[in-house]
């Protein structure tokens, strides 16, 4: 098994966890069903002033904000870190927040969980008002206790293991959102947030999941998935793909798309407008094939020959792809750390240690190759770990700061450095969350273990209290 297998297995597990043990203990406690609205930010408590903390004046009142979230809530902050104001009580779980944010900012879309099933929510920014949007699943948490039931299984789909709600591009008026309304399955669904009115669009005995706007808003593309047996030990994600489908908004047509050969739906992003990415995942040696597909009519077009280790990752600011590989498996370009630019078949290695994942780092603007190193855009940029193997949360500033946290002797520490200089350690205590403020970047947010929230400025960086966002902060995104 690799890292990136129980990676992947370890997430599914805690979302099923999080969802059993959401819906059991609002049950046992008699919460209401109803979703609760949250306290204004004018009635929350502000952080007790003291020598550490600086007491912010307001909070910006349209943004641009930081945005946390965790099992203590939803909470926002101005680029600085300032003002720390909960808008939330929600547990969204393990939901991504910047798919779950529309385009403006102004409102998050999010799968709850209460004593009587499950709920798409809107949470307006900033004031914090809910409205409930529609009533995904009636389940109880009986119900869910018998693994393998058909409605545990469709609230795998619907919340358990996917992001399965996401705006339309552009202005945001309409989201796509998967949910079992009026099937026993469940199945792709739109709703505009101008008239209120919800669509089906879809109705087909695959769970839908994984709805994907096309960057021109015309299409979502969307996958079913279902769950076979023999299971085995704990339910994970789905053990079977379906098929891949897309939906013409205008029309309401379901457009058949080629099927990628694994048992996950292997979407890696867009190339173009009307282009997505896609690749076969094989059993024997890892991934392959990896192409991209018109969703209008399901055409497909080779994007390298090269065979590599499991996932892809792509740059929106270039549309340039990473990737690592190992010379073990056919058609391997050989070991290391790859990038292939938009427009090329032949990628350029950038270093030659296998990276066990990587990714794209939104709010660094760099590719991350876990556990090696990070990567500007065009490769021409490396930024190395303060300790190998020890090292993670990587943060890059727009000034080129980094801050990774670092994990020694059972003991973690955020450390920083600027362009030129040494490491240093600026904080002590395990992280939870980094994030450079989104304007000059020169103020560093860090999130600790308690949900502690500190900043450091330049030039001296020295940590600052601003205060307490509870336990169990694992996001932090950029909003305009």
């Amino acid at each position: 098994m690799t890292p990136l297998f129980f990676k992947k297995q370890r997430t599914m597990l805690t979302a099923l966890f999080v969802l059993i043990v959401s819906l059991s203990c609002k049950f046992l406690t008699g919460a209401p069903t109803e979703t609760p609205v949250p306290l204004s930010p004018a009635t929350l408590p502000a952080a007790e002033s003291t020598p550490e903390t600086q007491q912010p004046a307001s909070l910006n009142t349209s943004g641009p904000y930081v945005l946390f979230s965790g099992s203590s809530g939803i909470w926002i902050t101005n680029p600085d870190g300032s003002f720390p104001t909960k808008i939330s009580d929600l547990d969204i779980g393990m939901q991504n927040l910047r798919r779950a944010l529309s385009p403006g900012g102004d409102r998050l879309a999010l799968v709850t969980v209460n004593d009587q099933g499950m709920d798409l929510v809107e949470v307006r920014i900033p004031g914090g008002e809910t409205k409930l949007i529609a009533h995904l699943l009636s389940v109880t948490p009986e119900e869910l206790m018998d693994a393998v039931s058909r409605k545990a299984i469709v609230s795998y789909a619907i919340t358990g293991f996917y992001d399965n709600a996401v705006w339309q591009p552009g202005e945001g008026r309409l989201l796509a959102f998967v949910g079992a309304i009026n099937d026993p399955t469940s199945d792709l669904y739109v709703y505009d947030s101008q008239t209120g009115e919800i669509t089906q669009l879809t109705n087909g005995p695959s769970q839908a999941i994984d709805p994907n706007w096309s960057p021109d808003g015309k299409y979502i593309l969307h996958f079913g998935v279902s769950w076979v047996p023999p299971f085995g030990g704990a339910i994970g994600g789905a053990n079977h793909l379906d098929g891949a489908w897309s939906v013409r908004v205008s029309d309401g047509q379901v457009i058949d798309l080629p099927k990628p050969k694994s048992i996950m739906d292997d979407f890696s992003g867009w190339l173009d407008d009307s282009h997505y990415i896609t690749y076969d995942s094989d059993p024997e040696c890892y991934s392959r094939n990896l192409r991209s597909v018109d969703v209008a009519n399901g055409q497909s077009v080779p994007l390298m020959p090269y065979s590599f280790y499991y996932d892809v990752a792509q740059s929106p600011e270039n549309q340039a792809l990473l990737f690592s590989t190992t010379s073990g498996c056919a058609d391997s370009p050989g070991e290391g750390i790859f990038l292939l630019p938009a427009g090329q078949t032949t990628p350029t290695r950038l270093g030659d240690t296998l990276a066990y994942e990587v990714s794209w780092l939104t709010e660094s603007g760099v590719f991350q190759a876990y556990p090696v190193a990070l990567f500007s855009p065009d490769g021409n940029k490396r930024y190395e770990p303060p300790v190998p193997d020890s090292s993670y949360h990587p943060a890059v500033s727009k000034k080129e700061y980094q801050a990774w946290e670092v994990i020694q002797n059972r003991q973690g520490r955020t450390m920083l450095m600027v362009p030129g200089g040494d490491w240093r350690t600026i904080l002590d205590g395990f992280v939870k969350a980094l994030i450079w403020d989104p304007i000059a970047g020169e103020t560093l947010l860090i999130v600790q273990d308690d949900g502690s929230l500190y900043t450091a400025a330049s030039p001296e960086f020295t940590p600052r209290l601003i205060g307490n966002l509870g336990e169990g902060i694992n996001q932090a995104i950029w909003m305009p």
